[in-house]
């Protein structure tokens, strides 16, 4: 029997679309340059855009070199694209602006997880390991909390929060120690073969990867399981723990 089951959040828990994300963008845009100009900051509404676009490119060109960037230091490559001197209060500020944007526009509830992690958190300790951008892990905490999720999990592993992104296996690790199991005893559910299902793997967990959203994944030849609706998930975690 497994000990612990840690989940990815985007198109794992969550489901978001690029219109969707579009949307998001447009509207940290417009409450960053909002904010600006009334602290006496001149800028362009393009400007802001063209920063914010440089912020996200930074974060984006870090993960695929598994690295982890605060939302601290993308607001500083955005503050330098603007040339603006951005004081610490300012910086705070905008990545409020960056929170309550993903509040205003966030991704949904996949179908039919919302019971099953209530059943399964009874039995298993709980986590998450999720990779962010430019979303701080505290506001995906308070979508968690909105939606009557959050009490289901006990660790929450957000790359914007430490030093690596998935599939480095220390996110696993580290989670897992936190969860009080081995790697061996424990199921990771995500839905990107080159960081969840990699990284778990190089971590000993078994991996499932949910296929309800993320149909780009074609070459999987790692998942222990894969499943493409969440009223699957209990009966494939049964059927992996008596292959442990």
């Amino acid at each position: 029997m497994f000990k612990a089951i840690t989940f990815d959040f985007w198109q794992t828990l969550y489901a978001d679309s690029l219109e969707n994300w579009q949307n998001r963008q447009a509207i940290r845009v417009g409450e960053c340059h909002k904010y600006l100009m009334s602290k006496g900051y001149t800028c362009k509404l393009q400007e802001v855009e063209s920063g914010m676009e440089d912020a996200y490119s930074l974060v984006m060109s870090r993960w695929h070199e598994h690295i982890g960037v605060s939302v601290e230091a993308c607001m500083q490559r955005f503050a330098g694209t603007l040339d603006l001197p951005l004081e610490d209060e300012d910086i705070t500020s905008i990545i409020d602006c960056l929170g309550n944007a993903f509040l205003a526009s966030p991704p949904v509830l996949i179908p039919h997880i919302k019971p099953v992690l209530a059943r399964l958190s009874e039995t298993y300790p709980l986590g998450i390991i999720s990779d962010s951008a430019l979303t701080p892990g505290t506001y995906v905490r308070k979508q968690m909390e909105r939606d009557g999720i959050l009490g289901y999990f006990s660790v929450f592993t957000f790359s914007d929060e430490c030093e690596y992104t998935k599939p480095e296996v220390v996110q696993y690790h580290s989670t897992l120690k936190q969860l009080g199991a081995e790697p061996a005893e424990a199921v990771h559910i995500g839905d990107i073969v080159r960081t969840d299902i990699v990284g778990a793997k190089n971590a000993g967990m078994k991996a499932i990867r949910f296929a309800g959203y993320n149909k780009s994944e074609t070459n999987d030849i790692l998942s222990d399981a894969v499943i493409d609706d969440y009223r699957q998930l209990e009966v494939t975690i049964s059927e992996l723990s008596k292959e442990k």
